[in-house]
């Protein structure tokens, strides 16, 4: 019988955990919002791991990072090529040192992100936000909370969107105003809204609007602990 619940109510580190003590040979599976996520455990060991175009261990600590979706533990015979050879004690340890390292790696470099907006006269204002909505940087005392909560509406609508309609990942929404636009950008672990001055060349804007994106998405999970490293 499989085992069927949602990661709110049990984390993905405590599914493993349980797998690896139970010596379980099963299928550990997640409807994550970037796509699924699949562990595969083979009489107690963790032995494959596939997510978002990666796989083995840089996949199995991005998984230990989800905490949002719908996950199935099914019993399964046969399990993929091994791509995992280290113990499940020392991949759950040095997974939450990954993720603890991450986040606050992604907060510096969001502080730094918003620190060059500040200095880009065409920018009247930015929030910068976890995807839970909390506010990481701002130049907006007055909306900021609001900007971020909007922020995290539209990327979670903005994923239902492209994914019925098979448009591929949907990064950036604008919406215009007479005075201002304001853009909505998904950059994975952090969430950015940022006005800008209507006047300004809509195609240096979207250019502006989407080095701020990469910036913050592609921090390497690998060089978090040694202070993140900026892809240009």
């Amino acid at each position: 019988m499989a085992l069927v619940g949602d990661l709110k109510d049990l984390n993905i580190a405590t599914l493993v955990q349980l797998n690896c003590v139970e010596k379980n040979t099963a299928e550990l599976t997640v409807s994550a919002r970037k796509g699924p996520a699949t562990v595969f455990f083979n009489k107690g060991e963790i032995v494959h791991a596939t997510y978002s175009g990666e796989r083995g261990e840089d996949a199995l600590y991005r998984i230990l990072s989800l905490a949002e979706g719908e996950f199935r533990v099914t019993a399964v015979t046969e399990v993929p090529d091994r791509t995992i050879f280290t113990s499940w004690e020392s991949l759950l340890l040095e997974g939450m040192r990954v993720i603890d390292e991450t986040e606050r790696g992604k907060a510096r470099i969001a502080e730094s992100v918003g620190e060059e907006l500040d200095d880009t006269p065409e920018i009247e204002g930015y929030v910068l936000a976890s995807e839970k909505g909390e506010v990481i940087a701002t130049n907006r005392s007055d909306d900021g909370e609001k900007l971020a909560a909007a922020a995290v509406l539209l990327a979670w609508k903005g994923e239902g969107v492209a994914s019925r309609m098979v448009l591929g990942e949907m990064s950036i929404l604008a919406l215009l105003t007479e005075k201002d636009m304001t853009f909505f950008a998904d950059c994975g672990r952090v969430l950015a809204a940022i006005i800008a001055k209507k006047s300004t060349a809509s195609e240096q804007l979207y250019g502006l609007v989407d080095s701020v994106r990469r910036k913050l998405k592609y921090c390497e999970l690998t060089q978090a602990s040694q202070g993140p490293e900026i892809i240009p």
